[in-house]
């Protein structure tokens, strides 16, 4: 047993440096984060926005353990739970009080999260992640004011065990489970990128590039799919040093290339914050204390990380067979498990475009008519003439990644659309009051949609929903 717990431990390491990379990387990340929210601040949080508080739990699939954005409910409350989100974030970047700042913060962005299920990506899913097994790390060791931290870590290199089990997992199992879920044709006949820079909303312009070279696409597509199988299990090559260094850079390479070819949002830097948390600089020395010693505080740690990780284990290992479906998994467990999962969000399912990138895309225009001119205005681009010709590109489509989000579940779930056309009109009303009429006025929300398959087609309309409204102001 000493045999193998030896031999776990160098599996398991975590360097205390990289580990004050990780601290800062996720500070700095989510005073980022906060700041793009504001922009959208109104929409998305405010009490006249797109989704009142009493709505937003039944879009969410994870439960926040201190839903403070649902009980705190005013704009003015939902600010001020910014503001110390963003100062927790702050304390974080410079290591004060490291523990707590990161436990308040995982409490924070849980609770931000589910205010607003409909806004949230693959990145706020792993932010989550990250924050959750960080708690259990000492992020506050070096380069920190954290003077507790430093002095019980004082003289060690690294650390190890359960208490980074977890993360090492968390960041490998993120890759494996995405590629094993790419079980579609396109990512075997070599055509699974080619369809997804074909995705205008998530392509950059350096994207669009790449299309002219479909040998290239192939190729990238196999090497995407390899790196994916293979760099996960060289994560877990502890005692090889050069081999574990290798995994990193394989996956932090792929997350450049997300970075640069397509526009993921914040998903490719969280995702390399963490990758670079797990790169081993350096090879500890046998008579390193950090090999065996571990603050005696810090026990009750050791035990609860390693509830959670084979929590964690056992989770991925049902979603296999079950197609990777969250929901039939869940099914199976009792409440109080399913509560446990769904709290620490352990209850997650890894893909990106699987089983296949989708074969068509397209955008959105808000038809708003009745002005003084009787002229036709998209509401979603107030500012420039309304047209129905393809946006240039993907920054001209939707202000922000969170609209992009909104707007594309709402599409692919079949939900109401009446709170957001009630906000883009009462928005423009407010901006623009001299093009409001006491005529009858049409807000018509339409969807264009085009064929990658079949790119000489027209791209179609189709006409999501209507909403007329008469000078008395009665709605039809």
């Amino acid at each position: 047993m000493e045999s193998i717990q030896s031999r776990l431990k160098q599996i398991f390491y975590l360097d205390l440096r990289m580990l004050a990379c990780l601290r800062v990387g996720l500070g700095a990340i989510t005073l980022w984060d906060l700041v793009s929210r504001a922009d959208s601040f109104r929409a998305h949080y405010g009490l006249e926005g797109i989704l009142p508080p009493g709505q937003a739990t039944l879009y969410a699939d994870f439960n926040a353990l201190i839903p403070l954005h649902l009980w705190f409910t005013s704009d003015f409350e939902q600010a001020c739970l910014f503001v110390v989100h963003g100062l927790t974030a702050m304390a974080l970047i410079l290591g004060i009080k490291t523990r707590w700042a990161t436990i308040i913060s995982w409490v924070f962005i849980n609770s931000l999260h589910i205010r607003n299920p409909m806004v949230l990506y693959g990145a706020d899913r792993e932010l989550a992640a990250l924050f959750f097994w960080a708690m259990f790390l000492p992020l506050g060791a070096r380069w920190s004011l954290d003077m507790t931290q430093r002095l019980e870590w004082q003289g060690k290199v690294r650390i190890e065990g359960w208490l980074c089990t977890g993360f090492i997992l968390q960041v490998a199992l993120i890759y494996f489970t995405s590629a094993w879920s790419k079980s579609g044709e396109s990512w075997s006949d070599g055509t699974a990128v080619w369809l997804a820079l074909n995705i205008d909303t998530y392509t950059s312009d350096f994207g669009r590039i790449l299309l002219s070279s479909p040998a290239l696409l192939s190729a990238l597509t196999y090497t995407t799919l390899t790196a994916e199988w293979i760099a996960p299990l060289l994560l877990l090559a502890g005692p090889c040093v050069p081999l574990r260094q290798l995994g990193c850079w394989i996956l932090i390479s792929l997350q450049l290339g997300l970075l640069i070819f397509m526009d993921l949002g914040l998903f490719p830097l969280v995702s390399i914050i963490a990758l670079i948390a797990i790169t081993p600089t350096r090879k500890a020395p046998l008579n390193d204390e950090s090999r065996d010693h571990i603050p005696p505080n810090l026990l009750m740690l050791q035990f609860a990380a390693a509830f959670f990780v084979s929590l964690m284990l056992i989770w991925q290992i049902m979603l296999i067979p079950n197609a990777f479906s969250s929901n039939s998994v869940l099914a199976k467990m009792p409440e109080p498990l399913q509560w446990l999962l769904k709290t620490t969000r352990l209850a997650q399912s890894w893909s990106m475009f699987s089983p296949d990138p989708p074969d068509s895309d397209g955008w959105f225009i808000l038809e708003y008519q009745g002005g003084p001119k009787n002229n036709a205005v998209d509401l979603l681009k107030p500012t420039k003439p309304l047209s129905w010709e393809k946006p240039s590109s993907q920054k001209d489509m939707l202000d922000s990644d969170r609209w992009k989000e909104w707007f594309n579940k709402t599409h692919s779930r079949g939900l109401s659309w009446k709170q957001t056309m009630r906000y883009f009109q009462e928005h423009y009303a407010t901006s623009s009051p001299a093009d409001i009429t006491e005529t009858r006025t049409h807000l018509l929300l339409w969807f264009i949609e085009e064929s990658a398959l079949s790119p000489e087609r027209a791209p179609k309309r189709h006409l999501l929903t209507r909403h007329s409204q008469a000078p008395s102001g009665s709605d039809r």
